[in-house]
């Protein structure tokens, strides 16, 4: 802060000893003719201090009379993040984790420009309707912004900085026109909220604020992967954060005390499901449940997922909260033979044990409830490892019927964790479809005799009594 205060100071004097003063239209113009950094960087804020090359300061001039018509400023479109999109931004200004504003590194060159454009404000006087946008000062600097609220007492404007997340107010009559090239472009800073974090009360207090900032870096340098872009009930828009070393930001406030996990947000958790690039490829079995039911992945995925995930897993788990009451489609982490894997509850079973699918590798396995942990947004932004893959000649099979014959046999056909040839033929509506030759060779004519099926038919019936009786 001291290097940035001395080059405020200095930029200060210059003002003070580089100005030439013209009147105008009724208003005095101060030109300054050399570069110099308009404002300093704020804890707060974001203000990025730029360089411009010109600055203009439009006050009235008490010795004139001449009058000017108030001019209706254009309305600009406020940044929106589109939903399942991913950027690198900085955050550039926060009231709390669940409102502040980030801005993309790809509009650093158009925020530049932008304000350089707005130093040279246009002369005359602003009619400040709500919604149109206009020139106000904060800070020594020019800025777009949109009028939110006008005093009813005095001509006073609440404004919103369109380049820059902060709200501000300012006598009606220090309001300039917007110069016509920046009225094109949309606001470049775009309102979100945290994902999987909330206040330890009912508001956030200010230390748990001022953690927040300082982990964001709010106004500084530090870049951000902004990623699980969702637009929850309230319309709010909620994004997940990552630094640069891979640190999951919500995890990272959770960990440290500055904030408390978000378990509300936590039951909208989803997996997303992997994928398969199309064509003739070698591929990992992780699992073989039927010929219309393959768990397969490449080797880049496979080591994502040792190099990547596993580790990612261990650390979540080793602050996550246990799962005290598990339901039946819970997301949660599992722990079995000592490593953390992430998984979905599949039964609640006796003596405080539960069914779970690991998910990432397709096994169901058997855990007790104390080697379950809560998972949180950041363990389920990488795809599922496993991707469920059916034999292209099968599709449209009855797929209880093709368990039913080759559910206890197809270990003896393919061998988990071997690598084989498959060919990708497509995804469509979530099912990817496979040639394996080396394997529908094995396993032959997939029509079943008379007498099999009515077997299978048979149990099937039988079992749906069974159910009925239960109930």
């Amino acid at each position: 802060m001291a290097k940035v205060d001395k080059l405020v100071e200095s930029a200060t004097n210059e003002v003070e000893g580089m100005k030439d003063v013209s009147t105008s239209g009724g208003q005095v113009r101060t030109t300054i003719s050399e570069p110099l950094i308009l404002s300093k960087a704020s804890s707060k804020s974001s203000d990025p201090s730029p360089i411009v090359t010109k600055v203009e300061t439009l006050t009235p001039d008490p010795d004139s009379d001449a009058t000017a018509t108030a001019l209706l400023g254009p309305k600009i479109p406020r940044g929106v993040l589109p939903p399942n999109t991913t950027i690198i931004a900085g955050v550039c200004f926060m009231e709390s984790p669940n409102k502040f504003y980030v801005c993309s590194s790809a509009c650093v060159d158009q925020f530049m420009s932008i304000l350089s454009s707005s130093q040279s404000s246009t002369p005359g006087l602003v009619d400040p309707v709500v919604g149109t946008c206009c020139l106000v000062m904060d800070e020594d600097c020019w800025y777009r912004a949109e009028v939110v609220k006008l005093s009813s007492q005095t001509p006073t404007a609440t404004l919103f900085l369109l380049d820059y997340g902060k709200t501000v107010t300012s006598p009606v009559s220090a309001l300039r026109p917007l110069p016509s090239d920046v009225v094109s472009t949309p606001g470049l800073v775009c309102q979100v909220a945290l994902r999987g974090v909330k206040p330890g009360g009912k508001e956030w207090a200010e230390e748990e604020i001022a953690g927040a900032l300082l982990v964001m870096d709010v106004g500084g340098e530090t870049q951000f992967k902004v990623e699980d872009v969702q637009v929850d009930e309230d319309g709010n828009t909620v994004v997940s954060l990552e630094d640069m070393d891979g640190n999951d930001v919500a995890t990272l406030m959770v960990e440290t005390g500055i904030a408390e996990e978000d378990t509300k947000m936590a039951e909208d958790l989803k997996l997303i499901p992997g994928s398969l690039e199309p064509g003739l490829q070698q591929l990992l079995v992780l699992s073989a449940v039927s010929p219309m039911e393959l768990y397969l992945c490449s080797q880049a995925q496979f080591l994502n997922f040792s190099n990547t995930i596993v580790p990612m897993i261990e650390k979540a788990a080793s602050h996550a909260d246990p799962v005290l009451c598990p339901r039946e489609g819970d997301i949660v982490l599992a722990c079995e033979d000592q490593v953390w894997y992430r998984a979905t509850v599949l039964q609640l079973l006796p003596t405080s044990t539960v069914r779970v699918n690991l998910v990432d590798l397709a096994i169901t396995t058997t855990v007790s409830r104390d080697k379950l942990r809560s998972a949180i947004f950041g363990t389920v932004k990488d795809p599922v490892v496993a991707v469920s893959c059916c034999l292209d000649s099968w599709v449209g099979e009855n797929k209880k019927m093709a368990m039913e014959k080759w559910g206890d046999k197809m270990q003896g056909l393919v061998e988990q964790y071997s690598e084989i040839q498959v060919e990708v033929i497509e995804t469509r509506e979530g099912l990817v479809k496979v040639k394996i030759p080396q394997l529908e060779q094995k396993l032959g004519k997939k029509e079943m005799s008379r007498a099999e099926m009515l077997k299978i038919k048979l149990k099937m019936k039988k079992e749906m009594s069974r159910a009925e009786m239960l109930k």
